[in-house]
């Protein structure tokens, strides 16, 4: 056990200022750069669109789930298609805050490679999508993310880094953390290179097989990545578990293959299944060494080590919170307010991540008689707690919802 937790310490340590550096390049990203501006040079079908959204995705810290919503925004507003399946698949892959992650973590050459992968990828699906999309996908999606751009600078770009982008991942980075640690507790450093079969494609293909289905964000594929190496697979396989991971599951392949085709969907898997067994064969056949700074305990200066413990508690703290404000406060808040509590029930389409959970709840809980609003991007739900002693005016909560951009479904 005591193994267990000094792993859990070390990534954590290791992975915490590259992390918040990312989540800071993140909010000034989103506060800096204009939609406006990004959507004029996504419109034109073609190999141009196609290369300016993969550079636009590249950077964008956006998860899968997050990712798709967003996508079809795009594509509402204007984009081409194949702008729009570039942006669908070099985004979720990477985002500064992973890359500073993997730079940290794993080093400058598989950061770089994971970017020209995702780049590469992106410009390959966008460039085919144009030449056989179907013209199939639902061009009526509303607005991906609800704006609430008030305040200060400084808060704003607070709110968007560590109350949304944060809050969307910390649950998953935590499931990333504690995986990774549990590979270097109960397997020896190399333990798995013995196979030499996972030296070749097998191996390759191993990676591949973990993370397809698998739904990880690009962050919290780095500590599991490392920890594939650590345990003895090649770097080329841990290359291709950090674009798999990211750019697929089942759930987001779900709803692209609903929205935007069968044509575009499969050369949005296709796309991603070639060149990351591409990428990472490259990667291998280049013998590129990685360190494992946190599990081989390299030397830190007093002051940087103070640093990186500061952050390590940070972030420890910051998991925890949301974990509790999740799932304890505010079921204890809901529960708490008396007998006299009923609750009503909306189905909403359009959230897509905890800001845009933020917005519906904040705007409700303002309402008259609305002791409390919990909204769930995942269900797709909003469920509010009433005192049965105030009016509640339901056609007001509804036109609250719809004038954030949302549908309420049922009315």
């Amino acid at each position: 056990m005591i193994e267990f937790i000094d792993a859990l310490w070390s990534t954590i340590v290791a992975l915490a200022p590259s992390l918040f550096l990312g989540l800071v390049l993140a909010g000034l990203l989103h506060v800096f750069v204009k939609k406006e501006r990004v959507l004029s040079h996504l419109g034109k079908p073609g190999f141009v669109s196609s290369a300016k959204a993969a550079l636009v995705g590249v950077p964008l810290p956006l998860c899968s789930c997050g990712v798709l919503p967003a996508a079809l925004g795009l594509r509402r507003d204007g984009a081409s298609m194949g702008a729009v399946t570039s942006f669908l698949i070099s985004t979720p892959q990477t985002g500064v805050d992973s890359i500073a992650v993997t730079w940290s973590i794993l080093g400058w050459p598989i950061a770089l490679a994971k970017v020209i992968a995702a780049f590469v990828a992106g410009l390959l699906g966008g460039t085919i999508a144009d030449r056989v999309g179907n013209g199939s996908e639902n061009r009526e999606i509303r607005p991906a993310c609800a704006e609430n751009e008030t305040g200060s600078l400084p808060r704003r770009i607070w709110n968007y880094s560590f109350n949304g982008l944060f809050r969307d991942i910390y649950g998953w980075l935590a499931f990333g953390i504690a995986v990774s640690a549990l590979i270097t507790t109960f397997l020896e450093p190399g333990q798995l290179s013995q196979f030499t079969i996972l030296n070749g494609p097998l191996g390759l293909l191993a990676a591949l097989a973990i993370g397809i289905p698998l739904y990880v964000c690009s962050v919290a594929s780095v500590p599991i990545a490392a920890g594939l190496i650590y345990a003895g697979f090649p770097v080329g396989s841990a290359l291709v578990f950090l674009m798999a991971g990211p750019a697929t599951n089942a759930a987001t392949m779900g709803a692209v293959r609903k929205t935007l085709g069968t044509r575009v969907f499969l050369v949005y898997v296709l796309t991603v299944i070639v060149i990351s067994l591409a990428a990472g064969g490259i990667l291998n056949s280049l013998n590129v060494s990685v360190s494992q700074p946190y599990h081989a305990g390299h030397e830190m200066s007093s002051i940087t080590g103070l640093l990186s413990a500061a952050a390590g508690i940070l972030l420890i703290s910051g998991m925890a919170w949301f974990a509790f404000r999740e799932f304890l406060y505010l079921r204890l808040k809901s529960s708490g307010k008396g007998s006299s509590r009923i609750t009503v029930k909306f189905n909403v389409d359009g959230m897509s991540c905890s800001k845009c959970e933020m917005a519906v709840s904040g705007a409700l809980e303002k309402l008259p008689g609305i002791l409390n609003a919990t909204a769930s991007a995942g269900k797709g739900t909003v469920v509010l707690a009433l005192d049965s002693g105030s009016e509640f005016d339901r056609v007001e909560a509804v036109r609250t919802i719809s004038k954030l951009g949302y549908e309420v479904r049922g009315e």
